[in-house]
């Protein structure tokens, strides 16, 4: 019995010992094969430079002296964005605050405020200055009673709560009631009562849209609840002033606040780091505020036509992996105030019944507006036609008793023709086609502003009449505007209709220029400058192709083609659609073997520094790819999660890729941050282009002192509704201000070097559904609202970056739909760079298939997984190895004009290093193993040589460490990728396995000591 015992335990120990050893084998797999993803979490090295001496390389540097002067500045550009993004909804006079007062701040937002969204565009906010710091600083006494209530009393238990970066939790207000309120709280007001300001906070966050239904309160969202309106009472009667701030991401329905007796209403948006520094020097007054909205504020959020069309919606008869869910952009381009503005309009023409539309009980603040704590006037408005501009002057004068900065805003009106109803063409009633934000003007002082509109901004898309780009015959008007339904009221003036005829105002006349267009035409913008036929290339993608009778919402017909969830939001879909979603195949066409590995005689051997300046259709592109062997292109191509990897045959830099719209971001991949801003929603309500570059510096030198050349941003999606999870990080609901900011930040982070990748392309308005939902819109829509922003960081900034969305375009993924990824982007724009995936790092995201993406001209995926979408040697076949090429003339060129060159030179040399962090993870395997063999030596020499106790309580207790270990190793593997479905695919069935394994290990383990331990043979060595 002795003797099985002993054989047993020696059988227990080896199979031990095996599992440790196979589970160690595993996660050396698993860290080679995530080894790119965890260098950049720990920051480590895995190249270094020899540079060649004599030759310079320096090409991309910072403008500051030192480490300090560069954050320094940097925070002074958040607290500027925050100070002009601001936006002063209301105000009788409250603000801004005499100095050295006494106040109490309000709202559990006052401790814990919203500084930025989650997921992608998440900040560190560890970092943040608070509104209390920030007010102290300014140096006004706040009210320490309040503050410790929210922080430690009852207050404290509540907190408004957001969704999780996978999605998990709620988006819930949880303001705290009045009856949490102490009589100690309300005593201290009186010691603290020369102003109460009350917080107000939501926020927004990537892989979830904001709940749109009723709150457990019985309150929206999106709308004041009854305890923050209950807050704002008890401090209308217990303050002479009470002032409002927004620290919201998302459009709030304010309609509560009206007749509550409040003093002065701001929105604030998110903080970033320092922008509290900015808003303390709006409210006490050392600088006027001069935001202005990006998005129009609506009484009833639910009220904008894409709301009918918001959500989740299931094709009943597909099984496509991803492809069950489907979206219609059914208001087609009447999002934000293109629908608000046009059909007040048409109330005022006449055209529509005012019983149906009232805008003054509809929209509370539109598109564009803002106050100041001055006033300004418009005078001497002029303009000058030349060939391809209007160029539109006025005189601004500030009318009031301080300095401050006025937006000038020009819109557009291009005519609504029989034309247009006879071939579907909408026309919103305005557009915005230009802007500009003045210096400080001086009370009494003026400043003419002039603004540039292209000619081409007259262009509509005509899908179902030409197929491309015409200008309709009739009078287009231009105006200067303070925001959109000024400009209406203006255009209508010009046209003869007062208040009379319906306006709730009337507008001035001498503020509009009339351009008469004779005839119709369809030539001049049929070709783009890069001479490429511009015509239709999203038929798939218009729901008219699989339902003809559908109507998109029309200005002819607003009740009746008032949009409805389509298909009631469970669609049986025409069976070749469903069959359309499947991965496309990709015949191989090519017949000649490309030329791989090869270093051209006349030539020689080429790098990449050699061709940083050669131009992109320079053939010596094509010539240095040809020197990469088959697998570095494959690499490059495949493994490109938060990094691409350095090819040694051209001497191509590895480089790092993060996050972070508001700021470079460690949020999902670890290392460090860089500075963060307030986020991109509120850059935008600067209307300040030149502050936008500027932001775009600081990414750029962020980018270089932190060695991360791949900034995944900025984001040019369109607020389609209120209620998009990541509102917060796009700039507009209008996509030709977008593109502006867009462009400006484009223009600034890659004059320091920082590859941009402007996402997510295209289509990708909501969070819900947004791997693979098939989204539906017309040609119209998709040109003049989607693509606008993306548009203008490729044509106006040079953006070599661009990252495609998850989603499909009718049933096609974007990044393999040829009309979007080349037809338009690279023909019609000119766009000369990479195209890289959203996330591609798991099997669940198939449907973004390598061979199809290539053969459409996306070019990396962001996949940080070495094995993944590794095709067969039947596979690479001649077609694709030449996408591949390229693919990877795309990422090369890219990466050559980044400040990942920085240091090479054509004589220098890239050396592969091993990074920092796999030594002591090798010292860690070599150390267990080594301790996982010793039970085996022990229980080899009880069994040889005879029972010894201190050996036999030893294996038996680093047998049952090493299960416990093994145990808690897969609770832990299942545990941390719970959260999130594509880690867990991957991870979970590893973590049951070692965990189950360990379990019956330590079980057999504490049996096998049992029958050991009974009669223990005892002998004596000799």
């Amino acid at each position: 019995m002795q003797r099985i015992g002993k054989v047993m335990r020696l059988i227990v120990s080896c199979l031990v010992a095996l599992a440790v050893i196979v589970s160690l084998f595993i996660a050396n797999a698993y860290t080679n094969k995530y080894s790119s993803l965890i260098s950049v979490y720990f920051n480590a090295e895995t190249q270094k430079i020899i540079e060649a001496e004599d030759e310079s390389s320096d090409y991309f540097t910072s403008d500051y002296a030192d480490e300090n002067e560069m954050k320094e500045h940097m925070e002074s550009v958040g607290a500027q964005i925050e100070e002009e993004g601001a936006v002063l909804l209301e105000n009788n006079g409250a603000l801004p605050l005499d100095k050295n007062l006494s106040i109490t701040l309000l709202g559990q937002d006052s401790v814990d405020s919203v500084y930025g969204g989650g997921g992608a565009g998440s900040v560190d906010t560890t970092k943040a200055v608070s509104i209390y710091t920030a007010l102290e600083n300014a140096g006004y006494t706040l009210n320490p009673v309040a503050k410790d209530f929210y922080e430690n009393g009852a207050g404290a238990t509540y907190r408004k709560t957001v969704i999780d970066a996978y999605g998990q939790g709620e988006f819930a207000v949880n303001e705290v009631p009045q009856s949490a309120y102490t009589a100690d709280v309300k005593n201290s007001f009186a010691d603290y009562n020369d102003a109460a300001i009350v917080m107000i906070g939501r926020s927004g966050g990537e892989s979830a849209d904001l709940t749109t239904g009723e709150l457990s309160s019985g309150y929206k969202y999106l709308e004041l609840d009854n305890n923050e309106l209950d807050l704002i009472k008890m401090a209308t009667e217990s303050f002479d002033k009470v002032i409002v701030l927004l620290n919201t991401q998302n459009p709030v329905e304010l309609g509560g606040l009206e007749g509550l007796d409040v003093d002065a209403v701001a929105w604030i948006g998110a903080l970033g780091e320092t922008g509290a520094n900015g808003l303390a020097k709006l409210i006490d007054g050392d600088a006027s505020f001069s935001g202005r909205l990006v998005d129009t504020y609506a009484y009833d959020s639910m009220s904008a036509p894409a709301m009918a069309n918001f959500g989740s919606y299931n094709i009943t008869n597909s099984e496509e992996m991803m492809g069950t869910n489907y979206m219609v952009y059914a208001e087609g381009i009447y999002v934000g105030y293109k629908y608000y503005e046009t059909r007040y309009e048409d109330v005022v023409l006449g055209n529509e019944a005012a019983s149906n539309y009232d805008y003054a009980s509809t929209v509370q603040y539109p598109f564009g507006y803002g106050l100041s704590y001055t006033t300004f006037e418009y005078s001497n408005y002029s303009v000058d036609e030349t060939d391809n501009t209007f160029e539109i002057s006025v005189d601004v004068t500030n009318t009031g008793d301080t300095a401050g900065k006025e937006v000038v805003q020009v819109y557009m009106q291009n005519p609504y023709t029989d034309y247009d109803k006879e071939n579907n063409i909408e026309k919103s009633a305005v557009d915005l086609v230009g802007f500009a934000k003045t210096d400080d003007i001086a009370a009494g002082d003026t400043e003419t502003v002039t603004i540039s509109v292209d000619k081409s901004s007259m262009k509509t898309y005509d899908e179902y009449g030409y197929g491309t780009y015409i200008v309709d015959a009739g009078d287009y008007y231009f105006t200067a505007a303070k925001d959109s339904h000024d400009a209406l009221n203006n255009i209508l003036a010009a046209k003869g209709y007062t208040v009379a005829n319906g306006m709730d105002y009337d507008g001035n006349a001498e503020l509009v220029f009339n351009k008469n267009v004779a005839e119709l035409d369809s030539a001049t913008y049929a070709t783009t400058e890069t001479g490429a036929t511009v015509s239709n290339q999203f038929t798939d993608g218009d729901i008219r192709t699989f339902d003809d009778s559908f109507r998109y919402l029309s200005r002819a017909d607003w009740s009746g083609t008032w949009p409805t969830t389509y298909s009631d939001g469970s669609w049986d879909a025409p069976e070749d659609f469903v069959a359309g979603e499947a991965i496309k195949e990709i015949d191989d066409t090519v017949t000649e073997e490309p030329v791989t590995g090869t270093i051209d005689e006349e030539y020689g051997k080429l790098n990449v520094a050699m061709l940083r300046e050669t131009d992109y259709d320079d053939p010596l592109w094509d010539t240095l790819i040809q020197q990469m062997s088959v697998d570095e292109i494959d690499n490059l191509v495949r493994v490109g999660g938060y990094g691409t990897v350095g090819i040694d045959s051209i001497q191509l830099p590895a480089t790092v890729d993060k996050d972070g719209t508001a700021g470079i971001s460690s949020t999902l991949v670890g290392g460090e941050n860089g500075t963060a801003y307030p986020p991109e929603i509120v850059l935008a309500s600067t209307w300040n282009k030149d502050l936008a570059e500027e932001f775009g510096k600081c990414i750029g030198e962020d980018s270089i002192a932190l060695s991360v050349a791949g900034w995944y941003a900025p984001a040019m999606n369109i607020h389609r509704t209120p209620y998009s999870g990541r509102n917060f990080e796009y700039y507009s609901e209008d996509g030709y201000i977008s593109g502006e900011m867009g462009a400006a930040t484009v223009l600034g982070a890659q004059s320091k070097g920082a590859m941009v990748t402007i996402k997510h392309f295209a289509l990708n308005d909501q969070e819900t559904n947004r791997m693979g939902i098939n989204v539906f819109a017309n040609e119209q829509a998709i040109r003049e609202v989607y693509l606008k922003a993306f548009e203008a960081a490729v044509t106006k900034a040079d953006a070599h970056g661009v990252m495609a969305s998850m989603n499909r375009i009718g049933n096609t993924w974007t990044g393999g739909h040829v009309g979007l990824m080349t037809n338009v982007l690279r023909n019609e724009w000119g766009f000369e760079g990479f195209v890289i995936t959203d996330q591609a790092s798991y099997s669940v995201f198939a449907y973004e298939d390598l061979r199809e993406g290539l053969a459409a001209g996306t070019d990396i995926w962001l996949n940080s997984d070495a094995e993944l979408w590794k095709l067969g040697k039947a596979d690479m076949n001649n077609t694709v190895i030449t996408n591949m090429q390229k693919a990877a003339k795309n990422i090369v060129f890219a990466i050559s004009r980044s400040n990942a060159m920085n240091g090479l030179s054509a004589g220098s040399k890239i050396v592969s290093i091993t990074p920092w962090w796999k030594y002591p993870l090798y010292v860690l395997y070599v150390i267990l193993t080594a301790l996982a063999l010793i039970p085996v030596v022990f229980s080899a020499l009880n069994l040889k040589n005879g029972d010894n106790k201190k050996r036999r309580i030893t294996s038996f207790v680093m047998d049952l460490v090493f299960s416990i270990l093994l145990l808690g190793t897969g609770l832990s593997l299942i545990l941390v990728t719970s959260n999130d479905s594509d880690l867990s695919a991957e991870f979970m069935p590893v973590g049951i396995t070692i965990g189950v394994i360990g379990l019956a290990l330590a079980v057999i383990n504490v049996v096998i000591t049992k029958i050991y331990g009974e009669k223990p043979e005892v002998e004596v060595e000799k």
